[in-house]
């Protein structure tokens, strides 16, 4: 389809207001506002060009939080309950605004994500409340649930319940397989009888539970008559009455206090003393209980079954990505716009120019910027595989490939989620850097952006964990190929790379000029194994989140040894004229060296002279380095930025 016209965009977004960034807003060699709606409408029809639908939904957000005197920021601190309190009244205008619609919600994922991006602008606290509640909460019921469980989803959207999502305890958190909570079915009563054990077994850190909630979705350890047990299953629990928000009899549930960011979320704890829940209240589409107490499920294996539910456990993992992206996306727009307009130093005592015009500050800063492209953009895909998933569960499909495809969305979470949080947590703070003393002003946001990404890293599991169960199957699935000879591949075919493994270790990526590292194409022949479509350039599979740890290594002609590396600051400094070497070259007259930087010794990336040097370099790193000494300059591959 064509692009959109001119006409249609200008039609949908105003023109921004004269000021000091109209001069480097007026350098743009296309039109942003087409771009916008480019990248907006992609995520509706995912191939085909922007609607305008998507646009006018999120501008209707904005302009009526800015109508409405009650999502007014305060311009003081407020102390913990006051921002409880202002939170809770200010999702409950939400739900009354009704943005979305149930039957939206199931239709139009992207205008989900674009709600909660919205929101999260705005504020994480007020975003990540109404996320609990309405997604969290509700989808797990949706997803997880059978018709008898429908009855929860209109009282969810007018407010008559609230609920919180109950996985995490206090001595579980990563390892969810673990949890120590148990629900053991009575067949002389019909019910299933929720117990903590011990303390170490009380939920912990659930969002919404300190205050708020009535209802949680809890996970437990289902055990059947004869003590049999069927592993982990999450139920329907009531921990408070609607109307006095008392605690219901046999819960112990209370607030956790003030956190480092996000005090609007009211964080909680639960302990549970043989509480009696209905048998209908437990979330059967993977395993359900006769009222005889026979355990019946669809899937031929607990593998299976487990795979399957995952998909409503990686939920808030995907969702993390694109909050990380949204936190990033507002650090990045703010150290931007203040390098455009803070001017230091000139040619002359009389003129300054734009701090963005120094080289430092270019290195610093674009390749963030082009890491929230690419993110942004598997993160909005990553999500919709997800919904495609979560409506397999609302359905009647128990195929292997549905399992499979939950333990895909799985592993693709794990290692999006370490990805984008420690992306952003690492910009935001270059960020914040970049600003110099104005950044440090609480008014600047970017300590708020700090601290309320803070815990991406380590809620829904840590990061460092989530890499490993990546790792782990990848592993499986490369084990059983070389074990039995079973053909590697998954529903999204982002596993497919491992299939060519013995070639792919075998290559190695070179790019005689910064043309040929930005021309997709040329990528793909270096790295992508013939027919396998899960390793192109534009559709990075699953090996390109892992963790690379570059080495930086001058040729031998520069009379360093081949095995020296160097920290980030000599690349910084490598433009000079005191380094001779017969393979440089000249720019505006300051030599250039050229310089091999080496990914695990198998991928190679050639920097000369049409490069500027080592100006570019950085760019052409992996997604983050392990090595105190280096910065994590996250670049998937087609991204490049080039500033020279």
């Amino acid at each position: 389809m064509a692009p959109p016209s001119e006409s249609g965009a200008d039609a949908l977004l105003p023109d921004l207001p004269k000021g000091p960034l109209q001069a480097y807003r007026s350098c743009a060699s296309f039109c942003w506002k087409e771009l916008a709606l480019f990248l907006e409408g992609e995520d509706v029809l995912r191939l085909k060009w922007g609607t305008p639908r998507l646009l006018h939904f999120q501008k209707t957000i904005f302009s009526t939080l800015e109508n409405d005197p009650l999502f007014a920021h305060s311009g003081e601190e407020l102390c913990l309950e006051k921002c409880r309190e202002l939170n809770f009244l200010r999702c409950q205008r939400l739900l009354e605004l009704s943005f979305l619609s149930m039957e939206d919600m199931v239709a139009s994922p992207v205008l989900v994500q674009t709600l909660i991006a919205s929101l999260g602008m705005y504020d994480w606290s007020l975003g990540i409340k109404f996320l609990l509640h309405m997604l969290t909460f509700g989808s797990a019921i949706y997803s997880s649930g059978s018709e008898r469980h429908l009855k929860y989803l209109p009282k969810i959207f007018n407010m008559e319940i609230f609920g919180c999502f109950a996985v995490t305890e206090l001595s579980h958190g990563s390892n969810a397989k673990a949890v120590r909570t148990t629900a053991h079915y009575d067949p002389t009563t019909e019910e299933f009888i929720i117990h903590t054990p011990d303390f170490e077994a009380a939920k912990f850190w659930v969002g919404n539970m300190g205050k708020t909630a009535t209802h949680a979705v809890v996970f437990a350890q289902l055990y059947t008559p004869g003590g049999q047990c069927h592993g982990l299953h999450s139920f329907v629990v009531q921990i408070r009455d609607p109307k006095t928000l008392l605690p219901m009899p046999g819960v112990m549930v209370g607030d956790m206090g003030k956190k480092l960011g996000l005090n609007g979320v009211d964080n909680g704890f639960a302990m549970f003393h043989k509480v009696r829940i209905p048998r209908q209240d437990l979330l059967n589409r993977t395993g359900d209980v006769t009222p005889e107490g026979t355990y019946v499920t669809p899937f031929k294996d607990d593998k299976q079954r487990f795979g399957a539910s995952l998909g409503t456990l990686s939920f808030g993992r995907v969702t993390i990505v694109g909050m990380s992206i949204v936190n990033l996306k507002l650090a990045v727009s703010i150290a931007l716009r203040f390098s455009a307009t803070r001017c230091q130093f000139g040619p002359t005592d009389g003129e300054e120019v734009p701090v963005l015009e120094y080289q430092m500050q270019q290195w610093r800063l674009l390749p963030y910027l082009a890491a929230i492209y690419a993110l942004d953009h598997f993160s909005k895909l990553l999500f919709l595989d997800l919904a495609e998933l979560q409506q397999g569960l609302a359905g009647t499909d128990h195929s292997a490939r549905q399992a499979e495809l939950g333990r895909e969305i799985h592993a693709l979470a794990s290692a999006g989620k370490p990805l984008a949080s420690w992306t952003a947590q690492r910009g935001i703070q270059e960020c914040r850097e970049a600003c110099g003393g104005h950044g440090y002003l609480a008014v600047n946001r970017l300590g708020d952006l700090r601290n309320d990404n803070d815990p991406n890293c380590t809620y829904e599991g840590d990061n460092n964990v989530l890499l490993q169960q990546t790792s782990s199957y990848l592993l499986s699935l490369l084990a059983r190929h070389i074990q039995g000879g079973a053909r590697i591949e998954s529903p999204l075919r982002t596993v497919d790379f491992l299939e060519a493994y013995p070639d792919i270790l075998g290559r190695r990526f070179t790019c005689p000029s910064v043309d040929s590292c930005l021309d997709s194409a040329e990528q793909t022949n270096h790295l992508a194994a013939p027919g396998h479509a899960g390793c192109s350039a534009l559709a990075p599979p699953l090996w390109t989140l892992c963790t690379w740890t570059p080495s930086v290594r001058w040729p031998q002609d520069t009379g360093q040894a081949a095995s020296s590396v160097f920290p980030v600051s000599a690349l910084v400094f490598a433009r000079s004229n005191k380094v001779k070497t017969s393979s440089g070259g000249k720019k505006n007259g300051i030599r250039t060296p050229a310089v091999q930087m080496t990914l695990n010794a198998d991928v190679t990336v050639h920097a000369d002279e049409r490069t500027g040097g080592t100006g570019l370099a950085p760019r052409l790193w992996g997604l983050w380095s392990s090595e105190p000494m280096c910065q994590p300059w996250p670049l998937p591959m087609g991204s490049a930025v080039r500033t020279m």
